[in-house]
């Protein structure tokens, strides 16, 4: 093994170079981006068509909003998996952008669509691993909150730790699906693995590099919660006191949560791009140092 190792995982140089592959390709990233968040809203505009059309309402009965949520729940499934195809055609051209190797959008999108499912599938088994790891957890906590004191106790230590476990768990699996986009013959377990092999020694530079972006993109989320609820701006206080007596309140929370949707839309249609980005810039790091230090590649 080679001692001359490169630097690691620096913070500043990872965002930068993500928001500069943004910058370059920003046309081609947000047309991706475009549709994958709107396959995403897919299912909930069908809920909202074919409740008004079934059932004359936006809020149908309970039974007969299983009945529908059943119907559509393939479409669900096949929203999610263009959702995943869409977002992962954008990481693949900011990796072989990054490796001096560029793709056309037609190029990146024949080599990934053919992992469509792989990249769902992975997903739910990320999911499930959450799952097994967590449902434990908690009846642990349960069971031990019936415990007087030392249940209380138990309870604050894992209030604080749990957070930081999953703030590490999320670093060794967020790059999973480049592996499963770049590399060939893997599936999606595999494709996990690979992350988290790559990721063994950088997960709290990864959690670093996540926590900076997201303090700067916090700033746009809060903006645009403050511009959905103008509506809400010119109520009086008085109003505040009567709320369910108050025949524009029911209006104005709807054109609140339109808003509020409206804006968040294109928050991510923006902000989707970056985060690919930058999981490829972290994704090409840890193989340039894996190999840099004999490691497998």
């Amino acid at each position: 093994m080679t001692n001359n190792s490169i630097e690691p995982l620096n913070i500043g140089n990872t965002i930068n170079t993500a928001f500069r592959l943004y910058r370059d390709r920003f046309q081609t990233y947000v047309f991706f981006a475009v549709r994958a968040c709107l396959w995403s809203l897919l299912p909930l505009v069908l809920q909202l068509i074919l409740s008004q059309l079934l059932y004359q309402t936006i809020t149908p009965e309970q039974g007969s909003d299983i009945g529908l949520r059943l119907f559509l729940f393939p479409v669900q499934i096949f929203s999610a998996a263009k959702y995943l195809f869409n977002s992962a055609v954008i990481s693949r051209l900011a990796f072989q952008d990054i490796i001096y190797q560029p793709e056309t959008a037609g190029q990146a999108e024949k080599k990934v669509k053919p992992k469509m499912w792989r990249l769902w599938w992975m997903q739910v088994l990320i999911g499930l691993l959450g799952a097994a790891i967590i449902l434990p957890i908690t009846l642990s906590l349960v069971l031990v909150s019936f415990i007087p004191i030392l249940g209380v106790l138990l309870i604050l230590l894992a209030s604080f730790c749990l957070p930081v476990f999953f703030l590490w768990l999320s670093a060794r699996i967020c790059i999973a699906e480049l592996p499963l986009i770049i590399e060939d013959n893997l599936g999606s377990w595999q494709a996990i693995k690979r992350g988290w092999h790559l990721t063994k020694n950088s997960a709290w530079r990864i959690v670093g590099v996540i926590f900076i972006a997201s303090l700067l993109i916090i700033p746009a989320y809060i903006l645009s919660v403050a511009l959905a609820s103008i509506p809400f701006w010119f109520n009086s206080s008085e109003d505040w006191q009567t709320l369910t007596e108050n025949p524009l309140f029911f209006r104005q929370m709807a054109m609140f949560s339109y808003g509020l949707i409206t804006i968040f839309l294109l928050l991510s249609i923006l902000l989707v791009p970056f985060w690919q980005s930058l999981k490829s810039v972290i994704y090409n790091h840890l193989l340039d140092q894996k190999k840099n230090d004999g490691g497998e590649y």
